[in-house]
Order: structure tokens, then sequence, then C-alpha cells
């Protein structure tokens, strides 16, 4: 895993598909830094951690949650930084967090549809010994926005429509023109790939009234606004 520089305030951390790693973000603002969703585990929190030490940046006093999915937030209870996500990511992650993991109540969730095999698989890639799975609700959450003035930049978290997930928040750093987006533009995998037409209709006018020029995404390298409203219209 590398730590990758896209301005002075902004660096990403690459994905790993292997077991799922999605992107992680760091904005460092003059007063505090933020991190940008939680990883999917206790082991991709303290490599982001040594990244941040080796470039000699300072520990995030917050980590936004884009959305609820494992693989950016079971990395949340290893965490030092106050989480901030939105009430529905919390929700989620309040049932969550009676489940039991090992291999038997995985695969009973799998029988019952209440977890998905994508899912089941990677989880199995990240974690050697499954009882080390924790999940935590967020520190604090909100409804439709919030701001976040970390000295000199500031974020703005966006409460999105989304047919990937209900709950999916947006961060735009406006004086950068960049945004982070999550998986915000994906199908949803809980429901056989699904995409809610009218859902994808309003993300793709949101977006488009957004001014951004460039968004990090959850699996992939940074992406124009263009190419993600392209990617939309297709659906349209």
């Amino acid at each position: 895993m590398r730590l990758k520089k896209l301005t002075e305030h902004i660096l990403y951390t690459e994905c790993d598909s292997s077991s799922d790693r999605p992107v992680l973000g760091y904005i460092n603002g003059e007063k505090f830094s933020v991190m940008i969703d939680a990883g999917n585990s206790a082991n991709h929190v303290r490599e982001y951690n040594s990244l941040i030490e080796n470039h000699g940046l300072k520990k995030p006093k917050y980590c936004i949650i884009t959305h609820w999915h494992w693989d950016h937030t079971f990395g949340m209870h290893a965490l030092e930084a106050e989480t901030i996500a939105h009430f529905k990511t919390s929700d989620e992650l309040a049932r969550m967090s009676s489940w039991v993991w090992n291999d038997l109540k995985m695969k009973e969730r799998l029988r019952t549809g209440e977890e998905i095999p994508f899912a089941d698989e990677h989880i199995r890639a990240e974690y050697e010994n499954l009882d080390e799975i924790k999940v935590a609700p967020a520190v604090l959450t909100f409804a439709q926005k919030i701001v976040i003035d970390l000295g000199g930049v500031t974020c703005e978290c966006l409460h999105l429509t989304s047919a990937h997930s209900e709950d999916s928040v947006a961060i735009l750093v406006p004086e950068e023109n960049i945004i982070f987006l999550g998986d915000v533009y994906n199908d949803d995998f809980y429901q056989n790939h699904y995409r809610d037409l009218e859902k994808t209709k309003l993300l793709y006018e949101e977006l488009s009234a957004i001014p951004f020029e460039l968004a990090v995404v959850g699996h992939s390298e940074p992406v124009r606004k263009s190419e993600i409203l392209n990617f939309l219209q297709k659906f349209l």
C-alpha cells in the first residue's frame, strides 16, 4: 500500500482488490487533519497510520465514513480519531455490532441472505482470525450536511442519493476542487447488483450541481467529473 499525493492538502492510499481494501483519504489542514473512511480492519488502519507517520504528517483528528459497508468501516474500532458518519451508517453498524464472527455464523448469514458471497469471501481474505472482527458505530452523526474547518481547507460532508447505499456521503474540499465519493455511483451489491434508475438520475443531478474537477473514489484511481457523469448518463 502506498500513499499518493494529489495536492498539498490531499493524499490517498491505493486500494487492494485481493481483500477489498478501499482507497483511504487524508486531508491536511493547518489546525488538524481528517481521514476519509476507516478501512476494513485494524491491520489496514495500522498500515495507514504508518504511511502517515513516515510522511511526517499529523494523525487525523476525525475520520469521515462514506457508507456502512464492511470494507469502509471495520477499522473504526482501531482508530484514535473520532468517527463522523450519516446516522443511517451508524444505525447499520449498530445492527452488525451484535453479530458473532465465526465460520458457522457467517455461513448462516449467507444462507439467510443477510450477507452476500462477495463480502464473505473478502472478509475471510482480510481476516486470518475471524474473532478479531469488531464493529463499532460512529461517534458523531448527521443527516444532510456538515462543514468542518480544518484551517486553510474545509470538508463539506454531503448526504447524496445513491443506488449503492442509502447512507452514502461525499466529502467535498472546495478549495481544491476535489471530492471524495466512496462507492456512491455503483449499483447495489446487496440486491444482486440492482440499479435504481430514479436514484441514479437524482445522483446525476446532484453531482452535476457540485463544483469539483476530480473525484477520489473507493476502488480505483481518481476520476474526472466528466467521466463520472458520462458513466451515470449511460443508465439514463
